[in-house]
């Protein structure tokens, strides 16, 4: 009779890191990237409901008193503010 693969490794019961778990380190970095990828998809999803919302050919004339979530002129200013700062940031640490 053949003897079964074990899911364990060596003389220790830890169990063999899957492909996932090689790549992204394990249960912390599982819900750091989970939080990172729900993130994404939260502001995904809000930009195309807010485009939608506020589309003249989706809505026609009553799309001029819908009002968005997300104020995006005001994201867009305050996300050139934050790229800005992080370069000028990144300039500053690196010429020490």
């Amino acid at each position: 009779m053949a003897e079964r693969p074990s899911l364990t490794c060596g003389r220790w019961n830890h169990a063999l890191p899957t492909a996932l778990m090689a790549v992204t380190g394990g249960i912390v970095m599982h819900t750091f990237l989970g939080m990172i990828l729900g993130a994404l998809l939260l502001v995904c999803c809000v930009y195309i409901y807010d485009s939608m919302r506020t589309s003249s050919v989706a809505n026609g004339q009553v799309a001029q008193t819908n009002r968005t979530i997300v104020n995006w002129d005001v994201a867009a200013a305050d996300w050139n503010a934050l790229k800005t700062r992080a370069h000028d940031g990144w300039v500053r640490i690196s010429s020490r």
